[in-house]
């Protein structure tokens, strides 16, 4: 017989406000509940269900509650807390559960077969569809359970530096997220020629600077130095253009840096893998100088980071002479040079893991040849300047500019 708390199956709650809720429990996901009317939809579904036995369900509605009473269309991605890694990243759990109103959630599943969809995994589905096609929600949001909502005291308008080459479609959905998140200044730097597109992305989005890179590729370094070096916020923020930031990265990464006096902070990341539809949590240390305290590691994730620009410049920005991994070479130097590096405890950032990036091109991809070289000789370097015998000026993680001229355009809103 099989208990009610087994969330190793789906768990599907629709509840309206302040009134009653249906609760199914399904062996085989179906969309049996369609017809129904109520307000809101809970999906809940736990790769390691002893690590969560018997959620407070009321609790968790009632934190739901109060996300959707701040905006109604908010898609919520669900996992629950754990233990942090001490040294690198930790690829975490599977994630299944997510909530959000109910009639955003037909109107999301309105194209789809549902006996082919139904084989599929839930969640990964409905984030592909949010990322690239359908833009249903204004918001999303990552919330681990036990919700937790933390009170900020800060607020101060962070730049936001974006470097796009590759698909525009993903450039363009994911200004219309940050089109909806107030208190931002954004920065987007063009690495392609887009003959027409930049024009019509600037009328779209006003508010937001375009500029063109010719000739081009320089690269996403060069672009990102530029971008900085022509703004002026005390806070910078990376951001990849195929990626997402959660609605409220900015305004909880940006009271950290302050509240903490903290120079270089990242997040959690939730990877959306379309190579095997899946959707996973990825964890990173809490405290980035002690993990590489231990040795050199991945234990911050560069685009889900935002630095002090007094500290930006004082470790002597990003290098320029390639156009791979020298975000690794950075957090290297940066932890010779820095006091304070963390990851808040906290998912910030959708990562899409997918074709034809940087980090999966054949040749540079993750593991190449080409990568491994490099990070033997700053791990080489990184070891022999903690033991005294290199100076850090000497040695192959300190700043490399570009050897290409290139000239910036701005592009103007008519």
């Amino acid at each position: 017989m099989r208990l009610l708390s087994d969330y190793s199956l789906y768990h599907v709650i629709l509840w309206n406000k302040q009134g009653p809720r249906n609760h199914y429990d399904m062996l085989f996901f179906s969309f049996e509940f369609l017809n129904e009317k109520f307000d809101y939809i809970l999906v809940l579904k736990f790769d390691f269900p002893t690590d969560l036995r018997d959620p407070d369900i009321a609790a968790l509605i009632k934190a739901l509650e109060k996300i959707y009473d701040k905006e109604e269309n908010t898609f919520v991605i669900l996992t629950y807390r754990q233990e942090l890694p001490l040294y690198k990243e930790g690829p975490g759990e599977f994630i299944y559960s997510f909530s959000c109103s109910f009639e955003n959630f037909k109107r999301l599943i309105a194209g789809y077969h549902n006996s082919a969809f139904l084989k599929k995994n839930l969640l990964y589905e409905i984030l592909d569809n949010l990322i690239i096609h359908r833009l249903i929600f204004t918001k999303i949001l990552v919330r681990q359970i036990p919700i937790i909502e933390t009170e900020l005291s800060f607020s101060i308008q962070p730049d936001v530096i974006i470097p796009h080459r590759g698909s525009n479609l993903y450039l363009r959905n994911l200004l219309f997220y940050m089109d909806h998140i107030n208190g931002i200044n954004v920065h987007i730097g063009i690495d392609q020629l887009m003959p027409g597109d930049s024009s019509k992305m600037s009328r779209k989005f006003p508010l937001f600077n375009f500029y063109s890179i010719e000739p081009n590729p320089v690269g996403p370094y060069v672009i990102r130095n530029w971008l900085i070096d022509h703004s002026e916020s005390d806070i910078i923020f990376f951001q990849d253009s195929d990626d997402l930031p959660t609605s409220d990265r900015f305004a909880m990464l940006t009271d950290y840096i302050y509240k903490y006096q903290c120079q270089l902070c990242g997040s959690h990341e939730i990877s959306v893998d379309s190579f095997n539809r899946t959707v996973r949590a990825v964890r990173f240390p809490a405290d980035v100088k002690a993990a590489l305290d231990y040795g050199p590691g991945h234990c911050l994730l560069h685009p889900a980071s935002a630095i002090l620009r007094s500290s930006f410049y004082h470790c002597g920005k990003l290098s320029e002479e390639r156009r791979f991994g020298n975000d690794t070479k950075f957090l290297y130097n940066s932890y010779f040079i820095l006091n304070t590096m963390k990851n808040i405890d906290e998912f910030l950032y959708i990562r899409r893991k997918r074709p034809n990036s940087l980090t999966t091109t054949p040749g540079i991809m993750i593991g190449s040849e080409a990568r491994l070289a490099l990070i033997r000789q700053w791990i080489e370097d990184f070891a022999l300047i903690k033991q005294g015998s290199l100076k850090l000026e000497n040695s192959s993680l300190v700043f490399t500019p570009t050897p290409y001229r290139f000239r910036v355009k701005k592009s103007i809103s008519n």
